[in-house]
């Protein structure tokens, strides 16, 4: 299944490509732009005052350890900001000092490193992905960065109700939720929709990756809790903030 839908996905992108040429040079990803009616889920006060710092605290960050995990034959990203969020998410650690952070997507793993630039001393973050960090090519992670237990990493898909069912006391006590998953147009939802029977602890922000890409689009339109886009001060491909707070069923 997930094999037809890749290459349901690709005849899809090679279709719009023939109809739409790009009009500029250099990569993209097809989009749409919408006006704000019928749009669910405005941004709140807290949402707009915690994306103005956390803008003034990625402008005032770097990050030259993440630069140096860079293969020397890849591009560097990570000084870019605007444009690519990883100054946003460390800001946004430096502002928040979430004890509990949980990343979706590890990869290669710059993003986790980025979320523990500025976690308080007793922070830990823990990355899920389907694939083992040491598996994936030109990874930027080390052994020892997961020596003293900040870091830590679990396998397995948290779309699915059993695996998130077995992760719910870890999620329930998450601060911060970094979102970099596979932009399928189902994970994303299922994940989602199983975050809503979640009772938090502490108040959860969710940081959400690609929203513009075409299969987040009618996602990030039907969250209906406050949300903030912040793309233009986060990664091209759009950045979301979404606030989430849920009362303990005792409360």
């Amino acid at each position: 299944m997930k094999l037809f839908r890749k290459i349901v996905r690709s005849i899809q992108r090679r279709a719009v490509k023939f109809v739409l040429p790009n009009p500029r040079p250099g990569y993209g990803e097809y989009s749409m732009i919408y006006d704000t009616l019928n749009t669910s889920g405005k941004p709140s006060d807290y949402l707009i005052d915690l994306a103005l710092r956390a803008a003034q605290g990625a402008r005032q960050t770097q990050l030259p350890e993440l630069s140096r995990r860079v293969d020397a034959a890849s591009n560097d990203f990570t000084p870019v900001w605007p444009g690519e969020h990883y100054r946003l998410l460390a800001a946004l650690v430096k502002i928040l000092q979430p004890k509990r952070v949980l990343e979706i997507g590890t990869f290669r793993g710059l993003s986790a490193l980025a979320l523990k630039q500025f976690l308080p001393a007793d922070g830990k973050i823990t990355t899920f992905d389907v694939v083992r960090w040491d598996s994936v090519e030109d990874t930027s992670l080390q052994a020892q960065d997961f020596e003293n237990g900040r870091l830590r990493q679990q396998i397995g898909d948290l779309s699915d109700p059993a695996v998130f069912e077995s992760h719910r006391a870890l999620i329930e006590e998450t601060e911060l939720l970094f979102m970099d998953g596979p932009k399928d147009g189902i994970f994303e939802r299922k994940f989602l929709q199983q975050l809503e029977t979640i009772h938090f602890q502490k108040p959860l922000l969710v940081v959400l990756d690609d929203i513009r890409f075409w299969n987040m689009l009618a996602i990030w339109h039907e969250i209906p809790n406050p949300k903030l886009d912040l793309t233009s001060f986060g990664h091209w491909s759009g950045t979301g903030l979404v606030e989430l707070r849920r009362k303990s069923p005792q409360s």
